[in-house]
């Protein structure tokens, strides 16, 4: 780590807000869309953004320097909208299911994405429900296990590999959907 960002830190620690603001505005953009993938709309998002900057404010004399700092605070935002998740009536909503896998399925390839990737699967994650939503970033973007996520979430782990079964056939066919539109405004579709 380099020294302005250990002064940056240390001046957060004592609560200076102009240090704060500095921390805020430098990671705001990178965290913001971290919380988007678990929001159901740019309002939650927002919500679980503030609460873990407010967690990381008041948390931030307790990072030792032992790992990434960057990775101390993508922790404490996942944590944070696990915990909105938990919060809000999502959770409750959670019913047994039957293992009613799609066959025809998602890559396993979790390679970093571009912005514009991103952006749109952001927008492909929000036509998901809240389940499928959590559950899909919790395996494939913070590579939780099925058996890690069911813990997390409290529930069966049969309801955990249902629901994210679910959201990767949801997100294969709104994949498809968007091939068929792009091909056919680019007019490369026999008719």
């Amino acid at each position: 780590m380099n020294q302005d960002m250990q002064n940056l830190i240390e001046r957060c620690a004592k609560g200076e807000p102009c240090a704060q603001k500095a921390l805020f505005e430098k990671y705001k953009a990178r965290f913001y869309a971290v919380c988007l993938r678990y929001a159901s709309n740019s309002s939650e998002a927002q919500d679980i953004l503030t609460e873990g900057f407010l967690k990381i404010f008041n948390s931030i004399g307790n990072y030792r320097g032992d790992g990434d700092f960057e990775g101390w605070m993508y922790k404490i935002f996942v944590n944070q909208a696990l915990d909105n998740f938990h919060r809000t009536k999502h959770n409750n909503m959670f019913v047994e299911a039957q293992d009613d896998v799609h066959n025809n399925i998602l890559t396993d390839n979790n390679a970093a994405f571009s912005s514009e990737e991103q952006r749109r699967l952001v927008q492909y994650l929000h036509n998901l429900n809240a389940k499928e939503r959590t559950i899909f970033n919790m395996v494939v973007m913070e590579e939780y296990s099925i058996l890690e996520a069911a813990k997390e979430l409290q529930v069966n782990p049969s309801v955990v590999k249902t629901y994210y079964y679910r959201a990767r056939a949801k997100l294969q066919d709104l994949l498809l959907q968007n091939e068929k539109e792009l091909l056919k405004e680019y007019n490369l579709v026999k008719e």
